[in-house]
């Protein structure tokens, strides 16, 4: 709600200094395709994770608040603990992860530092196999847009 207000005040200012309000969409597109080329990186480097790891089997333990990004989900394998790279699904907990489950996850391990790894589970791949082209899609048109719309 914040968001809104704030970006109502802006606007409101922009066109009380005289701006033109084909400026202000432009500048709204602008911004808003910069957000898009981000997400379509991040989805990129999350490919290029994926790639480096191998397919293994885990034990599905638990889902766990984390000191990052939301809540991890915590697989068991190699007589240790592992969280997921990704946060956990929410709002289809219950349908997503099952106590005691055996899944099938993708790993990747430092040699030099066991500490480090890259965990990821079938939602996450899931996430990035869909995430990717529809990012990049919206990337385009959105840049498509952009070019319509430039003074």
């Amino acid at each position: 709600m914040e968001f809104i207000i704030g970006t109502v005040v802006i606007i409101v200012l922009l066109l009380v200094l005289g701006v033109q309000p084909i400026m202000i969409i432009f500048i709204m597109i602008a911004l808003l395709e910069l957000f898009l080329i981000l997400m379509t990186l991040f989805f990129i480097v999350s490919l290029i994770l994926l790639l480096m790891t191998k397919p293994t089997e885990a034990k599905y333990l638990r889902i766990d608040p984390n000191e990052g990004v939301g809540t991890h989900a915590v697989y068991w394998m190699d007589n240790r603990e592992y969280d997921n790279t990704f946060p956990a699904e929410i709002m289809f907990i219950d349908k997503i992860y099952h106590e005691g489950k055996i899944c099938k996850v993708r790993i990747w391990k430092s040699k030099k530092n066991p500490e480090r790894y890259i965990l990821l589970d079938w939602y996450s791949v899931i996430v990035i196999a869909a995430g990717l082209p529809a990012f990049a899609g919206l990337t385009a048109g959105t840049g498509f847009l952009l070019m319509l719309v430039m003074p």
